[in-house]
């Protein structure tokens, strides 16, 4: 009779496919080498993932809710335009791991949709506010098109006088950003 797997012991697992995936990258994923940084064999992982699309799912799952647990710590800040604070935490450098993963699942998900229809189905509703979604969606594409200037060319200062410019253009045209509200 198959053993069934251990909660904990899966988590475990979980936690540090997550860390490798984020480190290395998600397109050449393959069980062999993600089980030898984790010092287990590869029928560890299938046992308590059911093979490596279950395994994938479980992973891309596990950075966004690590990236949904970082995210209460981002708190619009009491200044004039909401969106800074929203920026300053996206485009922390701690972030950036997650953030190279993000774009690089995005990509992926882009030309193999039925792969990761889960990610596309929630990638930009984790993060648009019903009650104004048409602003809601301008600044997440300025937010994500900023950032993935950002992580391609380094020029903070560049991108954040753009940001600068975004706000001073639309500040006034409502109460603040809508990107973010919806917790």
């Amino acid at each position: 009779m198959p053993r069934t797997p251990d909660p904990a012991r899966r988590a475990e697992l979980l936690s540090a496919a997550v860390d490798y995936a984020v480190e290395n990258g998600i397109a050449g994923l393959t069980l062999r080498p993600l089980a030898q940084s984790l010092g287990v064999q590869p029928n560890t992982l299938v046992h308590h993932f059911g093979g490596k699309e279950q395994l994938l799912s479980a992973i891309l799952n596990g950075v966004r809710d690590r990236l949904r647990t970082m995210r209460v710590e981002m708190q619009d800040d009491a200044e004039a335009d909401p969106l800074w604070g929203i920026w300053r935490w996206t485009a922390s450098p701690a972030r950036e791991p997650f953030f190279r993963f993000f774009f690089e699942t995005y990509g992926l998900a882009l030309h193999q949709p039925e792969r990761y229809a889960p990610f596309l189905g929630r990638v930009v509703n984790d993060w648009i506010d019903p009650r104004d979604p048409a602003r809601a969606t301008l600044e997440l594409a300025v937010l994500r098109g900023l950032l993935l200037d950002l992580l391609t060319t380094g020029e903070r200062k560049r991108i954040e006088e753009a940001l600068q410019r975004f706000c001073a253009l639309t500040r006034g045209t409502s109460s603040g950003s809508t990107v973010e509200r919806k917790r």
